[in-house]
């Protein structure tokens, strides 16, 4: 068992939590950065000469020439310490971090995702509100600044942004943009209205089950020994082997199996602790690399190694873990490992992208015209909290082949802040037959969970079915650091200490899997919050429910109104 991280290392674990998952996010992340760093200075804007932003009032001008010496002196114009007489000393040194911290990537990769359909749908979401001389929307400006500014010796820096943005001056609707923050101000309320509601319904349904005897301690490591492997497996679509990690029990009675499917730019590392802890109760568990989405394959795209990852990605995943699974059974046909292989019973853990997969060999099928009339719809959209649609809208390629990824040998799933509601929609969701138990939390701004979790939690028909949230829960709260750094990810985004999250996961888990691939019934019970918290001191919570309607969701909306 890997052994817990010393409180004195916690604050650098912290700070080196990788695998943002996303590399649009990086970019909604600096594109952002223009708003917030021209209105830091006069709740105004800036441009190639000249910034406008425009008020009711009336309009700002900054020079870009002045916001350029300020960057790189700290030296402030005559006209910046007008606008900036509210700035304190701080904020103007965050600031000049802002314009001048360059973004890691080559400019071939940045060129590249600027001109996927996941790109031009940030820029064009974005030109709303960063114009041009004439009033117009922004996007190809902001195309062409971005794609030139990461030519600049220093690479892609926002002041380098500026300086590169065509015309003489770069608008900023700054009335548009408190719109489109009102709107996201309302989705967080309504937000909270519905997982706030759905912790009180929590206490009348599954929360509080008489439980006697504890059959085992879920979250501590079992007595089974066991080892670890790596093999290749061959994927009918790629011309290349991929590596798949395998924790091997050390016993001869037939052995139950769980596949693990990690996020965008994480690794086989990143659930190595739960891979270790359901071998130690007796699991064969397979952790395959999914090449294209690894820390691999984005460290080689943001490198100019290799094009960005494609649709194609939403084929290849579910198809991994077929290929691992044909993989396993010629082994075991071979007499390879020490145990025959319950392999016609299987259970898939996966997260963020992984939980996509879980769900894909789990039966959910795509929805095409879901996705065919969202996408079209969210080029035209203000700012989202939900940036997994950005991610799910490149399904609209593949979606329409109408491509079966289920496999009848995944038996049970997990899915933590899966992404769901426009590639599945309800009519994907609602074609899953099997055990689901998916996991959400609170401030998850990669893959909301009202959005992505609780509405399509909604949409199952499968009677044995659980959602959880997680209090305080993020999309990183479930992750190991990597092994490889792709993108830092700001302690803000990470949340509270995720190891202190890990035993709960464990605890679930094992009690799930237990349930429905053991088929062990008097595990059940423990699927329980109360219990699943008992003895923990941590700043995470956990609200399980089995049973939950669209009309329960929007009730609870409205009762907040």
């Amino acid at each position: 068992m890997k052994p817990p991280i010393k409180q004195e290392n916690n604050r650098k674990y912290t700070q080196n939590q990788k695998n943002i998952g996303f590399l649009g996010f990086q970019f909604f992340k600096f594109l952002l950065g223009i708003i917030s760093s021209l209105s830091a200075i006069t709740s105004s804007a800036v441009a190639t000469e000249t910034i406008a932003i425009r008020y009711n009032i009336g309009t700002a001008f900054i020079s870009v020439k002045d916001l350029e010496n300020f960057a790189k002196t700290g030296n402030i114009s005559p006209v910046l310490s007008i606008y900036g007489k509210v700035l304190k000393v701080e904020d103007a040194e965050k600031l000049r971090q802002l314009l001048l911290t360059p973004m890691t990537a080559s400019p071939w990769s940045i060129e590249q995702f600027n001109n996927t359909a996941m790109g031009m749908t940030m820029l064009t979401r974005f030109g709303n509100f960063i114009q041009t001389d004439n009033g117009d929307n922004g996007v190809t400006a902001l195309k062409t600044a971005i794609n030139q500014a990461s030519q600049l010796p220093g690479g892609l820096t926002l002041l380098g942004v500026l300086e590169k943005f065509p015309g003489q001056t770069l608008q900023i609707d700054v009335n548009f943009a408190v719109e489109a923050i009102r709107d996201l101000s309302q989705v967080i309320y309504e937000d909270k209205s519905v997982m706030n509601w759905i912790n009180q319904q929590a206490k009348t349904q599954i929360d509080n089950p008489a439980i006697n005897n504890r059959p085992t301690q879920l979250k501590e490591p079992g007595t089974i020994q066991w080892k670890k492997e790596t093999f290749t497996y061959e994927h009918p679509q790629r011309n290349i082997s991929s590596p798949v990690d395998v924790y091997i029990p050390q016993v001869s009675t037939p052995t139950p199996v769980i596949v693990i499917s990690h996020g965008l730019g994480s690794d086989r590392t990143t659930f190595k602790y739960l891979a270790e802890h359901l071998a130690s109760h007796g699991y064969f568990v397979a952790v395959p690399e999914h090449l294209e989405t690894s820390a691999n394959g984005l460290a080689n795209f943001l490198a100019g190694n290799a094009p960005p990852p494609g649709p194609e990605v939403f084929i290849n995943r579910p198809l991994d873990i077929t290929s691992v699974l044909n993989l396993l059974e010629q082994k075991a046909k071979n007499s390879e490992f020490p145990s025959p292989l319950l392999l016609n019973n299987v259970g898939v853990l996966g997260q963020s992208y992984g939980g996509y997969t879980a769900l894909a060999v789990g039966g959910a099928g795509f929805n095409s015209s879901k996705i065919n009339q969202e996408c079209a719809e969210s080029v035209n959209r203000q700012l989202t909290l939900n940036i997994s649609i950005l991610l799910q809208c490149q399904a609209s390629s593949v979606a329409n082949k109408g491509q079966d990824l289920k496999d009848e040998r995944v038996k049970a799933i997990i899915a933590i802040n899966p992404i769901t509601s426009v590639v599945f929609g309800q009519e994907g969701m609602s074609q899953i037959k099997i055990p689901v138990l998916m996991i959400g939390g609170s401030d998850d701004y990669i893959a909301p969970a009202v959005p992505e979790q609780i509405y399509p939690f909604s949409w199952l028909t499968s009677p044995n079915k659980y959602l959880i949230l997680l209090d305080r829960g993020t999309h990183f709260s479930f992750l190991e650091p990597g092994e490889k750094s792709v993108l830092p990810v700001p302690p803000q985004l990470i949340g509270p200490e995720p190891e202190l999250a890990f035993p709960y996961l464990k605890a679930i888990s094992l009690v799930f899997f237990n349930r429905y691939i053991r088929n062990q019934t008097e595990y059940l019970p423990y699927l329980n919050a109360g219990y699943i918290q008992r003895g923990e001191t941590s700043p995470f919570s956990l609200t399980i429910v089995n049973s939950l309607t669209q009309e329960n969701i929007e009730s609870a909306i409205n009762q907040h109104r």
